[in-house]
């Protein structure tokens, strides 16, 4: 990790941003195993915030963005096997 970089973080922060990419996705219908959202989100909001990122707004969108990114090469995937 870099010194520029500490994770110092609160915890609120990445609860923050959970929270906000998970309502939208769950909103919109996207979610279909909410475990599976759930650890990829953390994941992702997680190494964004290791990174330096402390804007919850944009984590949360970011997160949003690859789980979408996700889902559809999931579909994609699911497609080409069928």
């Amino acid at each position: 990790m870099s010194v520029w970089f500490k994770n110092d973080a609160s915890p609120q922060l990445l609860e923050d941003a959970l929270a906000i990419a998970a309502d939208f996705l769950e909103r919109a219908g996207q979610i279909g195993d909410r475990v599976e959202a759930g650890e990829f989100l953390v994941n992702k909001i997680q190494f964004m915030i290791s990174q330096g990122q402390r804007n919850k707004l944009l984590l949360a969108n970011r997160a949003i963005a690859a789980f979408q990114r996700y889902r559809q090469a999931q579909t994609i995937e699911l497609s080409l096997v069928s």
